[in-house]
């Protein structure tokens, strides 16, 4: 913005003048600015006229002594009075008694004494600009010259204030573009000034400088205001060798570089950014980044960014920025700084980690593990063992779904239980026989996530997730890979080398075994019926067993049976690791049968087979291995023999007998303690939801979630009371058993029994 003198005029001169000593009217010239000040702190309209042309920073116009005219002049002077002639003289107030600079925000400057050398106003309602010039001479900001052998000349006193609000403290206001004064001279020549940088066309002054022997310099700024680097773009393209910055750029610049084995940290002003694990490519630059805003050393903003990615940077710019009240323009431009500093960030050599190598005796400990006929009963001992106590079919699904991670289709499974049930116990179980470099697992993930992790960073792992909820903004990402076994996305950024846009595409493939806990009892029904639901057993025995466990675990048996823990662990994760990707042929599928009675079973039927196929992969040294040759490629493979099945049908009866029926898990347990409940009270029996409450120790929230299940599924009839609000309730005549067998135990009808098929 650039605002010429066209309209300026000079206060009109008083018609009568009043002499007075040259001290006295100083004083008065003086305390005249200091009035116009306080009305600029105390009054917003100046502030805010101001703000509105984009001049925001009041540490600066207070620096400058910024004013605001509001009449409060004429209110402390009376009318007619010798100080109002003095006004008059000094051209404050005109010949009808009016305060001059009335409505306008006003820039006064100073001499090298610190007096007030002229008054500048900028009418706000009518943009007129009025000089009232001073008994003294002065230069505005003549401290500037004390910076250095360099300014920036301006004509327009906003243009002025927009640079020293960017940075540039050595700019000089000249107060006309016809000329510079003679004061402008005497200071230049006194501070030995060497070069100009001018802001506007004028032959005039062009010819004063060039006169003084100062080397002038034309900048062709941009309308102002505008962001700093600009600034000093336009002033490098009048002279590359400049040696004025802005300050507000060098507070942007690096500091306090450290090079660290797997990444470096670094400074820009008040922010600091530690980056770590730097993945380079053609196309990608990524980077994990912890960021921290000013004085913070405990709190942080981290996540995982492509720098090459526009739509990374201003995602990482917007959440940081959010969190830390933080310029997000700034941010951008540091992570626009990071890019360079990061393609050239080499880590620092060093001895790498060795792969991980097995022992002769740990190999044949693994070995002879596997090779055990009693492998699964093995395995639940170990559990056992390790402080799991109970949820054999639980335990076993965990187990199979960690070790089919190794398989082209792998098993999922969701643990769903209430709070402090015991589900994330029992992934941390499976997690601990699994090897470290098989899995990954996050407390949540951000719909984004997965999408830039490294290629092949998730092919065969177990990716498990603490709490479903913490996973709902990547449902999408998650169910796309479990179907389609792969993700892609494609974004659009500028090209690190040309500058151009263009679009890119990131990749991430599978397979990927999942495992998730939740307490929800109301999930997304298109993710959930992607895995296979494991219920905990939340009855009273269960907890004294579990009481039990932990007492035990206090003792000096206790203490013995944590150091065994480690060497089962260690056993396990070898095994695992022994375990061969090898493709296993069902020579019985076509025979087998499946439950059709609902459209789940289609989904259902594949985690079935998946267990059949899993039980027979982990049995694989128990196989012969067999070869087949197509088109010229040799597969090794192994066959499922009769006993897979026959322990795959067990454990689904158990585990999938709890989802192919219409009832949820919870409400199939509450269904069963109502039962208990019930029992030999005859069919008459009513109850509320406090008895159950009372019986069964659910809270009221739960009570109430899944009674209208089994309300609007008709296991239950609900009568309303004669208080209209207490709701009695009562089985229904005719329950049937909803996928439960004998004592109230899950099964799954439907299934071909092994007795029925031939040994092939």
């Amino acid at each position: 913005m650039s605002y010429k003198q066209n309209k300026m005029k000079t206060a009109t001169p008083p018609l009568k003048v009043v002499t007075a000593p040259e001290v006295q009217r100083q004083r008065l010239l003086n305390r005249v600015a200091a009035l116009y000040h306080q009305s600029f702190e105390e009054d917003p309209k100046g502030r805010d006229y101001l703000a509105q042309a984009g001049l925001k920073d009041l540490s600066v116009l207070t620096d400058f002594q910024t004013g605001w005219v509001n009449g409060s002049l004429l209110a402390t002077i009376p009318e007619e009075s010798e100080l109002q002639e003095h006004m008059k003289a000094l051209g404050l107030i005109d010949r009808e008694g009016r305060e001059v600079l009335a409505g306008c925000v006003v820039f006064p400057w100073f001499n090298e004494t610190g007096d007030c050398a002229g008054l500048y106003g900028l009418r706000v309602e009518t943009g007129e600009v009025v000089l009232v010039p001073g008994t003294v001479s002065g230069v505005w900001n003549w401290q500037a010259l004390k910076r250095g052998r360099a300014v920036i000349l301006t004509s327009s006193i906003l243009d002025a204030l927009f640079l020293s609000q960017a940075g540039f403290k050595e700019v000089i206001w000249t107060q006309d573009d016809e000329g510079l004064s003679q004061d402008h001279l005497r200071l230049f020549q006194r501070h030995g000034l060497k070069e100009a940088y001018v802001t506007f066309s004028s032959p005039y002054v062009l010819a004063q400088l060039k006169e003084e022997e100062i080397t002038a310099h034309l900048v062709k700024l941009p309308p102002l205001p505008v962001e700093p680097t600009v600034i000093e773009w336009a002033l490098k393209e009048a002279n590359a060798q400049t040696p004025i910055r802005s300050e507000e750029v060098k507070k942007r610049e690096p500091s306090g570089f450290e090079k660290e084995a797997t990444g470096f940290s670094i400074q820009y002003g008040e922010r600091r950014y530690e980056i770590k694990g730097v993945e380079k490519s053609k196309t990608k630059l990524k980077v994990t980044v912890k960021a921290f805003p000013a004085g913070e050393k405990k709190k942080f903003y981290l996540d995982s960014v492509d720098l090459y990615s526009h739509r990374g940077r201003v995602l990482f710019a917007k959440a940081f920025g959010t969190s830390f009240a933080v310029d997000e323009g700034l941010i951008q431009e540091d992570l626009g700084k990071l890019i360079e500093v990061a393609e050239r960030y080499e880590p620092e050599e060093g001895p790498k980690a060795p792969a991980f190598t097995m022992t002769k005796e740990q190999e044949g400990e693994a070995l002879s593990f596997l090779k055990d006929p009693k492998l699964l009963d093995r395995i639940l001992e170990d559990f056992e063992a390790c402080g799991l106590t109970g949820e054999e079919a639980n335990k076993l699904m965990g187990y199979l779904c960690a070790v089919s991670r190794k398989l082209d289709d792998p098993l999922s499974v969701l643990i769903q239980s209430r709070s402090a049930a015991g589900k994330s116990t029992l992934q941390d179980a499976v997690l601990r026989f699994v090897p470290r470099e098989d899995y990954e697992k996050y407390t949540r993930l951000t719909g984004q996530a997965l999408f830039y992790k490294a290629e092949g960073g998730l092919c065969h792992k177990l990716l498990a997730i603490e709490e479903e909820g913490g996973m709902r903004e990547a449902g999408y990402s998650i169910r796309n890979l479990q179907s389609s076994k792969a993700l892609s996305i494609a974004t659009t950024g500028k090209d690190p080398v040309t500058g151009k846009l263009k679009t890119s595409e990131y990749q991430v493939k599978g397979p990927v075994s999942l495992m998730l806990t939740t307490t929800s009892v109301d999930m997304d029904y298109e993710t959930q019926n992607r895995f296979i639901t494991l219920t905990i057993d939340e009855s009273k025995e269960m907890t004294e067993r579990i009481l039990s466990n932990q007492r035990v675990l206090e003792t000096l048996e206790g203490m013995k049976q944590r150091r065994e823990q480690e060497k089962i662990t260690a056993k396990h994760q070898n095994a695992q690791r022994l375990l061969k990707p090898l493709a296993v042929v069902n020579p019985y599928a076509t025979k087998l049968t499946f439950p059709a009675s609902t459209l789940r079973a289609r989904r259902d039927h594949k985690k079935y087979l998946g267990i059949i196929k899993t039980i027979a992969f982990l049995h694989q040294y128990q196989r012969q291995v067999k070869t087949y040759t197509l088109e010229g490629e040799t597969v090794s493979y192994i066959e499922v023999e009769l006993s897979d099945i026959e322990k795959a049908n067990r454990l689904a009866g158990e585990i999938l007998g709890q989802t192919v029926g219409e009832l949820s898990a919870p409400s199939r347990a509450l269904l069963g303690i109502v039962r208990g409940m019930a029992k030999d009270k005859g069919r008459s029996y009513r109850f509320t939801r406090r008895d159950i409450r009372e019986f069964s120790g659910w809270s009221d929230f739960q009570v109430k979630t899944h009674i209208q299940e089994l309300t609007d599924l008709e296991y239950l009839y609900s009568v309303t009371g004669k208080k209209g609000k207490e709701y009695v309730y009562e089985l229904v005549a005719a329950d049937v058993s909803d996928g439960q067998g004998k004592e109230g135990k899950p099964f799954l009808a439907g299934l071909t029994k092994v007795e029925a098929l031939n040994p092939i």
